[in-house]
């Protein structure tokens, strides 16, 4: 009993479990299969775009951007595939958008040695508005009947943007876990100094992380486009960066680095996208549901710090 407490994602599993347990008591309807789905497709696009910044609060760093990544993004698309490009040509476009937003973060903040917090907040502003300039402000819709593959498809029998985040949060499970690069956006995030001192790039690492991040927020971007069926650039993503921060946080993350794991913030995407969806099928006021929400992710917040304080005491001892 006390090895399964002291795994990472423990008070995140066991949160988790205990409000779907009472939604499920509140709601017969919640734990419909129909409904489950219906959470998980909801928050696709937020499951992918979590894995990227998984990576940047590892570091130690944050991206405020890539909400107007993806409306950048998106937008993008929809001007492809207004003009009569092929839909597999205009999203493969569009996630290399996505990269290009990347590599600007990633130069001026790991070659430039800019603070993360400046250049994600500039960028915010200036690539939503390359978004609304682009679109004149208008929605972007009537997209062709084969983009819906890409949000409303199957392959394999599954979803296609279900099968796409799971073999992406596979992959990058992978990468954190089992790879050198993995290990070292551990070791940067853990101490930056000694990462230097043991001969890490900490610039080429950072560099690679908001280039990674930016791919997948273009991956998220043509699924969210696609499922949507529509974009409105001012406000696509508005609340992107502040969603996926608190899920990585929820899944037992630290911003100051170096503590987390992609399983965790998938959990905390889920456990996010649970208390929505209850909260709805309860019943309960719209106006209640982001108060609810973040009350619940201050407690879940609360309950991994007291995780995280009780296992380095039992290091402390063990050393003793």
């Amino acid at each position: 009993m006390k090895r399964i407490l002291n795994v990472h994602e423990a008070p995140i599993i066991l949160f988790t479990i205990i409000v779907t347990l009472l939604f499920a008591v509140i709601s017969p309807d919640f734990l419909q299969f129909d409904n489950i789905k219906l959470i998980l497709d909801q928050n696709i696009s937020m499951f992918i775009v979590a894995i990227g910044m998984t990576m940047v609060i590892l570091l130690g760093g944050m991206d405020l951007s890539v909400g107007s990544v993806l409306a950048v993004t998106a937008t993008s698309v929809g001007l492809f595939l207004s003009h009569g490009i092929h839909p597999w040509i205009a999203a493969a476009m569009g996630i290399g958008i996505g990269v290009l937003c990347g590599v600007v973060n990633g130069y001026f903040i790991a070659v430039r040695k800019i603070p993360d917090i400046i250049v994600t907040l500039a960028t915010m502003y200036i690539f939503r508005g390359i978004a609304v300039g682009i679109s004149g402000g208008t929605w972007m819709t009537n997209f062709p009947a084969d983009f819906r593959f890409f949000g409303q498809g199957n392959l394999l029998g599954l979803s296609f943007p279900l099968l796409t985040a799971i073999i992406l949060i596979a992959v990058f499970i992978y990468l954190l876990k089992f790879t050198r690069p993995g290990r070292r956006i551990y070791a940067i995030g853990g101490n930056n100094s000694a990462a230097k001192l043991a001969g890490i790039s900490v610039a080429k690492s950072k560099f690679m992380v908001y280039v990674l991040t930016g791919l997948l927020v273009g991956v998220a971007s043509v699924i969210f486009a696609s499922k949507v069926g529509s974009v409105q650039a001012s406000t696509a993503g508005n609340s992107l960066s502040f969603e996926v921060m608190a899920a990585v946080l929820i899944g037992g993350g630290s911003i100051f680095g170096g503590v987390g794991t992609i399983a965790g913030t998938m959990l905390g995407v889920l456990f996010m996208g649970i208390i929505k969806n209850g909260l709805i099928i309860s019943k309960v006021s719209p106006f209640w549901v982001d108060a609810a929400t973040g009350f619940l992710i201050i407690l879940a917040i609360v309950i991994n710090t007291l995780q995280r304080i009780r296992q380095n005491k039992g290091k402390e001892e063990d050393l003793v």
